[in-house]
């Protein structure tokens, strides 16, 4: 990055005493940055340069050769050069400077200086000294602000006070937004217009991640019909600041371009995750408070008795769901139990570890969903509040599930085998069913069997509603299930059979309703 080196111009060179130089062409690029020096006294193709030094020359390579002047200066501007110096005298190209290379420098609007060839040494040097002067000096600058800034939180100034230091020092308005994008805090001059389309962009899947800057025209943000940005007309970077490896809020500036601004924006990051930690940590006994809430909320069982609890916390008692999640890391989780009270409109929150536990009082998934989750999650049932001890062990199972199938796992109450043929691989499956009824299905006759032993298991092993529900005589439905018994061996009185057939059916596709036949694996 270029260092901001106003206290070293061309105009100030020019003005240093004891070098002898005049300014014959000054124009609008007497207040450029005066680089290091550079002497070119060749023919052939200019130099290349970094940007910003200062050429110096005799001329001696070029005499009278007006149109090689004129590629010259030509090819001083578009290398970057912040100016020129002609040396004159006996030793030189020229005693005097001649209007035709004025007029070129003015053609150019290249700042052109002249000085006797006799001290171009000590010209050079001198530029080299008040050219490492004015790096020290950009150098300064931005740490100086930094010191500041930082004093402002040492002294325990909040967000605002941050971001007004930050502001009046730099002339940058800057807000903050927490991670779910909500506004925490601006300057005077931040535009409040931008606040709410902004908070939209960073509660979505938009928001940049660790490590991104995102830049933003206000007319993105901010567009009326006609196509106009509504009066403002800057360029908005955001950028996430953390805490560990996990994004704690956002830094938006509307840039100057101003260096010392540029190089202390780092800092003002840094702050800001330091202040949000300080924050956060203030408020760690309301997060307790809420997990001894929940601990206590598990130990109801009565409808009476929970009601009660949730009446004298000023809590509506209405239904609640299980959530449990396997966040990251624990400072991963400690953010979800702040994300998700909110997210998941959740009273009842706690984190043991990296496990996140929420009693949800909204439908978790697409409210998940819409939060852009990815790690393991379990979804228990939803139920009344002297249910929740259930749920959060239905979550906790589905959770398990979670972690192998790699999406979040819904527990299906009063339906234990959905959940488990869900969950489960479906290569494990297939090879669990085909063992279970291949004899059953390629014995002779075999489909009549299976229907008849998925009606007979639908009917809780009564031989009178399985004939009636197929149409056939019970004794068609007497041989055929004892058929069964002796192809498998199983004593089907056992439950431990009837449970491994029945699921081996429902692999298959057979389902509960009148048609018994499964209609496809």
């Amino acid at each position: 990055m270029a260092l901001e080196l106003t206290a070293f111009t061309v105009a100030k060179l020019a003005s240093t005493p004891g070098l002898g130089l005049t300014t014959a062409h000054g124009g609008a690029g007497v207040e450029r940055a005066a680089g290091v020096p550079i002497a070119v006294e060749r023919k052939g193709p200019f130099p290349r340069l970094h940007g910003g030094e200062m050429v110096l020359t005799s001329g001696l390579h070029i005499g009278e050769d007006w149109t090689a002047w004129k590629n010259f200066l030509s090819e001083a501007t578009g290398a970057g050069a912040s100016g020129l110096i002609i040396g004159l005298g006996a030793d030189a190209a020229f005693e005097r400077l001649p209007a035709q290379v004025l007029a070129l420098a003015s053609e150019n609007d290249l700042p052109l200086l002249t000085g006797d060839i006799a001290d171009f040494g000590r010209i050079a040097h001198t530029i080299a000294v008040l050219h490492a002067e004015g790096q020290r000096e950009a150098l300064r600058r931005p740490l100086d602000l930094q010191m500041e800034i930082t004093a402002i939180v040492a002294r325990g100034g909040s967000f605002g006070d941050l971001l007004s230091g930050w502001q009046q020092r730099t002339e940058e308005p800057v807000a903050v937004f927490d991670r779910l994008g909500r506004v925490m805090a601006r300057s005077s001059a931040f535009p409040s217009i931008l606040l709410a389309p902004l908070s939209e962009r960073l509660a979505g899947r938009e928001a940049p991640r660790l490590g991104e800057q995102l830049l933003l025209s206000a007319t993105e943000l901010v567009a009326d019909p006609d196509g106009t940005s509504a009066g403002v007309e800057e360029t908005v970077e955001v950028f996430p600041f953390a805490g560990n490896d996990t994004v704690r809020g956002f830094c938006v500036r509307i840039p100057t371009g101003q260096e010392t601004a540029e190089l202390a924006a780092p800092a003002l990051r840094s702050l800001l995750a330091l202040e949000f930690e300080r924050v956060w940590f203030l408020d760690e006994s309301a997060r307790r408070k809420r997990a001894e809430r929940f601990a206590r909320l598990l130990t109801f069982t009565e409808p009476g008795s929970a009601r009660t609890f949730l009446r004298s916390i000023g809590i509506d008692s209405g239904p609640l769901r299980g959530v449990s999640i396997e966040a990251r890391n624990e400072t991963h989780a400690e953010v979800l139990i702040d994300d998700l009270a909110v997210v998941l409109a959740a009273p009842f929150i706690r984190h043991r570890h990296r496990i996140v536990e929420c009693l949800a009082t909204v439908d978790p998934r697409q409210a998940l969903a819409d939060y852009g989750l990815d790690v393991p999650t379990g979804i228990g049932t939803r139920g009344a509040p002297e249910h929740s001890a259930r749920s959060i062990r239905q979550a906790t199972l589905a959770l398990e599930t979670s972690r192998r199938a790699g999406t979040p796992i819904e527990y299906v109450d009063g339906a234990s085998h959905e959940f488990l043929i869900n969950a489960a691989p479906s290569e494990y499956l297939e090879a669990f069913s085909s063992a279970v009824l291949a004899p059953i299905e390629n014995s002779r006759g075999g489909e009549a069997l299976l229907n008849t032993l998925h009606t007979w298991l639908l009917e809780r092993r009564s031989v009178e509603a399985t004939a009636e529900r197929m149409g056939v005589h019970r004794h068609t439905v007497r041989n055929r299930m004892q058929r069964i018994v002796q192809i498998t061996g199983h004593d089907l009185d056992g439950i431990d059979a009837q449970t491994e057939l029945w699921l081996a059916l429902k692999v298959r596709g057979f389902r509960d309703s009148v048609g018994t036949s499964p209609k496809g694996p």
